[in-house]
């Protein structure tokens, strides 16, 4: 196995994408493989539990975005320096994971109508995001981290999810200032800035009112 990491997804940012963040921030060289949905079917047998993202790296193959990231952490330091802030980290992770199932779980269930869109972005997406502008307000730090004073795998999740939130609903940050500044100022990391810009990221995408998903605008 080459000794160059490589990290296998499709051409979407989905769950492999605050995985790419990371080893972008940190200029870790790899290879984003990036495949096409008509592509899988010929990898899906090859790859552990028939799912992606895998990240390969000398001799180890770790499928499972929140594995990968783990181990990322744990290789780079990026798991928390104190207890407190590991604990922050995972709590953040947690709170992350739990709104993207969410979000999954109800644009699969809405009906097709924009009425039920305006309905979810005005009503039940200040309802998740909401305990979470709070907790990220109480971290009680002058830092932009999420679980203290240095960064971890927890702000690429962070990042991620609010980003992904601004592509599919452009107006719902407005009502959350900290969320948005966060936002801001990870994209400003050097690397990231770069990266954002960058041809090899893939589109962000949005749940259309018909119950399709497409290329964000």
């Amino acid at each position: 196995m080459s000794d160059k990491p490589q990290l296998l997804y499709f051409d979407i940012r989905g769950r492999a994408e605050p995985i790419r963040l990371l080893l972008k921030d940190l200029g870790v060289p790899f290879t984003d493989r990036q495949i096409t949905l008509e592509e899988w079917p010929a990898l899906r047998s090859s790859t552990p539990f028939r799912r992606m993202p895998v990240y390969s790296e000398s001799d180890l193959e770790i499928p499972e975005t929140f594995a990968i990231l783990n181990h990322l952490g744990r290789k780079y330091g990026m798991l928390g320096d104190t207890e407190v802030a590991r604990v922050r980290c995972d709590v953040t992770i947690e709170i992350w994971r739990d709104y993207g199932n969410r979000i999954a779980h109800t644009f699969g269930a809405l009906s097709k109508s924009e009425a039920d869109r305006k309905r979810f972005v005005g009503e039940e997406l200040p309802e998740l995001l909401n305990p979470i502008e709070i907790y990220y307000g109480a971290r009680g730090t002058e830092t932009p981290y999420w679980a203290g004073e240095v960064i971890t795998i927890a702000d690429f999740v962070a990042f991620d999810m609010i980003d992904g939130a601004a592509s599919q609903f452009p107006d719902a940050l407005a009502r959350f200032p900290a969320l948005k500044t966060f936002r801001a100022h990870f994209a400003n990391r050097p690397n990231i800035e770069r990266y954002l810009v960058s041809s090899r990221r893939p589109d962000a995408l949005f749940y259309g009112s018909n119950g399709k998903i497409y290329p964000a605008a």
